[in-house]
């Protein structure tokens, strides 16, 4: 079969592939979009549905020492690691501990921030062309909820490293939690209130009207990439249905299944993924009218369209192929019903796979092995965030107009 040949390439329908191919051709060029599944089937489905505009603080810092116990050991924690998969997690574990220092976390902190304040600009001209996206957009803020007053002074370095970075943000007291959610009334002793942040009435829906013109134009192929391979006529593309692909250029923003298409072009990127969670519950109401985060149980609760809610998050380090583990829905479950006091069934449970690098900042640029191919993964828990401005980026990378500061996001980190 012979390799068809494309201008652009990008590898995964998620919010940052979407993104990408949407301000490539909004730019004009002639772009293939590459996913098996429908578009926004894997962790763009499932996540917290909030527009994190404030989220710079990685979890790879320094407070990961004191807790290091809990986190490692404790099945009742909102951070677990599968002890069966340690060897293969190791080296990465590694990277990640090298990182939980005071001067690294304000580095990350500081380089999530760049990218953190572009959100809504990243997004702007996405927006402009799908009302029905931007229909779906709430923009009520979120909440960060703590129990306990030590919980509450625990979280006084990342209240002051947020406003250090032109983070908006508001403290707030028992009482202020409850009279913006009177469900939370004695649930809290204070908070923080991020009112910038956005949250999506259904996250797919959204993305997936982001995408409807590179799905009307036939710019959408349902095929799975095996590997890439660098050629001199382009960028080889070999998908599991054996046809081939040759581009130009190739984006690749096929979040945790990049790092291996990376490998196959020789370049070791150490990424890992992070297993995250949720639980649905039709409640046929609305209880929040916000994203509400009980921040000692390490998920938020968002209100959905038509009376759901869902509450996505915690940590869980194993493997690609590891089936959902009970446990972790069992955990968000028990805290969702303690918090809200509701009874009602639950309507879906999910298992997602957040690419996630040590040092928590994603991969933005050419590729040191072949500079035709641009990487954008790695987001971790901000992909529907970031998705705008990584598009730009990406976008401005084919320009030969990417910023000089770039280069902070470039693979070549790790090497």
């Amino acid at each position: 079969m012979s390799a068809t040949h494309h201008e652009i390439v990008v590898i995964g329908g998620g919010a940052v592939g979407v993104a990408c191919a949407l301000r490539l051709r909004q730019d004009g060029h002639q772009v293939v979009l590459l996913d098996p599944e429908d578009i926004a089937s894997q962790c763009s489905y499932g996540n917290a549905s909030t527009l994190a505009e404030y989220a710079c603080t990685p979890i790879a810092n320094a407070s990961v020492w004191a807790n290091l116990p809990r986190l490692l050991f404790s099945q009742d924690s909102p951070f677990v690691v599968r002890w069966s998969r340690l060897p293969e997690l190791a080296p990465w574990l590694l990277r990640f501990m090298r990182q939980c220092t005071a001067s690294n976390a304000l580095g990350n902190a500081q380089k999530l921030a760049r990218l953190l304040a572009q959100t809504y600009a990243g997004y702007e001209p996405l927006l402009e062309q799908a009302p029905q996206a931007r229909a779906l957009i709430r923009s009520e803020g979120c909440l960060y909820a703590y129990g306990t007053q030590e919980a509450l002074r625990g979280a006084q370095a990342d209240i002051r490293l947020r406003r250090s970075l032109g983070i908006e943000q508001e403290e707030l007291d028992a009482a202020g939690i409850a009279a913006l959610e009177p469900v939370m009334a004695g649930q809290s002793v204070g908070g923080v209130l991020f009112p910038r942040s956005c949250h999506l009435r259904d996250t797919q829906g959204f993305i997936q009207a982001l995408a409807a013109p590179l799905v009307a134009e036939g710019r959408l192929q349902r095929r799975r990439v095996s590997r890439l391979r660098s050629t001199g006529s382009g960028v080889s593309i070999d998908c599991d249905d054996g046809v081939t692909l040759v581009a130009d250029r190739v984006v690749l923003a096929a979040g945790a299944w990049s790092a291996r298409l990376a490998a196959s072009l020789g370049e070791r990127i150490p990424m890992d993924t992070e297993r995250g969670y949720h639980v649905e519950f039709e409640l046929g109401r609305e209880l929040l009218t916000r994203p509400t985060c009980p921040v000692e149980s390490a998920f938020y609760m968002t209100p959905l369209a038509n009376g759901r809610l869902r509450a996505a998050g915690t940590v869980e380090l194993g493997a690609l192929r590891d089936p959902l583990n009970p446990a972790r829905t069992a955990f968000i479950e028990e805290r969702v019903r303690k918090v809200l006091g509701i009874d009602a069934p639950v309507s879906h449970r999910w298992l997602g796979l957040r690419p996630t690098l040590p040092d928590c900042v994603p991969v933005i640029g050419p590729s040191s092995r072949d500079p035709r191919v641009i990487h954008a993964f790695g987001h971790q828990h901000l992909g529907i965030t970031l998705a705008g401005v990584t598009g730009d980026l990406v976008a401005a990378c084919v320009r030969g107009q990417a910023p000089d500061w770039l280069g902070d996001y470039s693979a070549s980190r790790f090497h």
